[in-house]
């Protein structure tokens, strides 16, 4: 049982981490718990609220059940099949068990909808969430469990799938981590790239309501491109966990770190060309949406540094990253120039990457 939780739940948790990370931030970033509580009355009182909620529920437990089917079909997950062999009373059980795993978040939300519905009196219209919502979802990620027990299919994991690209693929470091995210983690670079085009149209909106100098547009963008966070670490799991020979490759540590640099040019180039777009009354100059656009890059820069310095942990990334941000918001505020704290930024992002003990190895001889 615990083999089975930790190469499913565990294993679907940690290869989503850049995509729970963004949920985070736009559910607890954007939102207030105000919005959450009228959302949570909404779900509650309206005629179509409890579909709705479901709906959403059932987008993600697809997005389990998808990862289920993929991840049972890989050849070094072979030996989870041998759990077709338990009697059918315990593999309901531990199936069942395997199931309210994958749907932990659908869980803790249906509680607080619940004490919403408590609060005001209206437990008596929260019945679908109990008595049919969950056992409905895990329902599903049993069925979809016990078919591919039942069609293993492994061997299909080894044929050449998905589009074919009209022109030869270039051998490009660059291009092959940007078609791996957009292959592999389409879902969580939508939602990434919605939640910080989002933030800046906000800050676009607040700013034309004043007049206000470059410290608001300077702490609103950048928390906008912050929310890239999630695909850096993406993007730190595919040179660690994923393209492992590239460390052998002879490339120097500058090749490397201008290969990173471009790649989150890349990430956060879609938002800025939004706000600069969206920017109709002229507010910022060439030169002050350089410096926010640096601003923003030398964050980034600095946090997939440290990824590489002190190992990834997502806890304590986090942790760091709200101090960094509160810290960085405070020095924005009392009048530090922008293109100062760039500057600092990108070289403790130089200074973390050449000096950190774990990339001396990727040096050249």
């Amino acid at each position: 049982m615990k083999a089975l939780l930790v190469c499913t739940v565990r294993e679907f948790f940690r290869q989503r981490a850049g995509f729970f990370l963004v949920g985070i931030f736009l559910i607890f970033g954007f939102l207030t718990s105000r919005e959450h509580y009228a959302f949570a009355v909404f779900f509650l009182k309206d005629d179509w609220g409890m579909a709705i909620l479901l709906g959403i529920w059932s987008s993600y437990t697809l997005l389990c059940a998808q990862f289920i089917a993929r991840q049972w079909m890989r050849p070094e997950y072979v030996f989870l099949h041998d759990a077709r062999l338990w009697p059918p009373g315990k593999r309901f059980y531990r199936l069942f068990l395997m199931a309210l795993g994958f749907i932990q978040p659908l869980l803790l939300y249906g509680v607080y909808v619940l004490s919403i519905a408590r609060q005001e009196k209206i437990l008596g219209k929260s019945w679908p969430i109990i008595g049919g919502y969950w056992l409905l979802l895990c329902l599903v990620l049993m069925v979809v469990t016990e078919w591919r027990l039942q069609n293993p299919d492994v061997a299909s994991s080894a044929r050449k799938s998905g589009i074919r690209l009209p022109f030869k693929r270039p051998a490009n470091m660059i291009f092959w981590t940007l078609e791996w995210l957009l292959r592999e983690r389409g879902l969580t670079l939508l939602l990434t790239k919605s939640g910080a085009i989002l933030f800046v149209v906000a800050t676009l909106v607040y700013d034309h309501t004043g007049d206000y100098d470059l410290r608001l547009p300077a702490m609103g963008f950048t928390l906008a491109y912050l929310m890239n966070i999630g695909l850096s670490q993406e993007l730190y799991a595919w040179d660690n966990q994923v393209w492992l020979w590239g460390k052998n490759l002879p490339i120097s540590q500058r090749k490397r770190f201008l290969n990173v640099l471009i790649l989150h040019v890349i990430l956060i180039l879609p938002e800025t060309l939004v706000a600069m777009r969206g920017d109709t009354q002229g507010s910022l100059t060439a030169w002050e949406w350089v410096q926010v656009f640096g601003l923003g890059l030398g964050c980034l820069l600095l946090h997939h540094a440290r990824l590489y310095r002190k190992n990834y942990d997502p806890e304590k990334s986090s942790q760091s990253l709200l101090v960094g941000y509160l810290v960085l918001a405070f020095l924005i505020l009392y009048s530090v120039p922008v293109w100062g704290l760039t500057l600092f930024l990108f070289g403790w992002a130089v200074w973390q990457w050449y000096g950190g003990p774990t990339l001396r190895h990727l040096a050249r001889p």
